[in-house]
């Protein structure tokens, strides 16, 4: 036998004796979902939902609850709702007997409402903050972000709040590049120091 087909022989051999992947261990599963409970940012921990949700050795049940966490989460903080109602559906098709069945069932409902009425409202003329709550609400948080930035406005509490949370407002490092969030009228104390990213994977 060639050399080069015995490697090809023993390569074979010990891709049929891989194993499948393990699932995800229960008790870190658990951890880890109850720190995003507790994260009250519904940016960063919808962020953290994201990654948890990309791995490949979650089960179907795993799976079922970190997609009705993210989903409550994004509900409760008006947080892009059209992603919530997907997330539900998909809880559901996962775990059809799951207790919350009912609960993802009203969930749905008053989330299809909610679009509806930004909707109706993003139809007509707003301000920038109204405007920029339901861009958020809609899951255009990127496009929001911008809009604001353009503008020279300075953000609310709540939403400034969001955009660090966001990596989209970032604590200004002394860059006379970086440009400042707030330009116009009285200086709060919690938009004082602040900058709009350059790079929103930094914070």
């Amino acid at each position: 036998m060639s050399p080069r087909l015995l490697v090809s022989c023993l390569l074979f051999i010990v891709a049929a004796c891989e194993t499948v992947p393990a699932s995800m261990d229960a008790a870190l599963f658990g951890t880890e979902m109850s720190r995003l409970d507790q994260n009250p940012s519904v940016a960063s921990a919808d962020a953290e939902l994201e990654q948890l949700l990309s791995r490949s050795d979650l089960t179907d049940a795993q799976r079922g609850d970190a997609l009705f966490l993210r989903a409550g989460k994004r509900l409760d903080g008006r947080f892009n709702l059209p992603g919530s109602i997907e997330d539900l559906q998909t809880f559901a098709q996962l775990q059809p007997e799951d207790l919350r069945a009912s609960a993802a069932e009203r969930r749905l409902i008053f989330a299809a409402a909610e679009i509806e009425a930004a909707q109706t409202r993003l139809a007509r003329l707003q301000n920038l903050s109204d405007w920029f709550d339901d861009k958020v609400l809609m899951g255009d948080f990127t496009d929001a972000a911008a809009r604001y930035r353009k503008s020279g406005l300075t953000p609310n509490e709540a939403q400034l709040y969001l955009l660090r949370e966001g990596r989209y407002i970032c604590a200004a490092n002394g860059s006379d590049m970086a440009e400042i969030v707030h330009k116009y009228g009285p200086l709060r104390d919690d938009v004082e120091g602040t900058v709009w990213c350059e790079d929103p994977s930094l914070s």
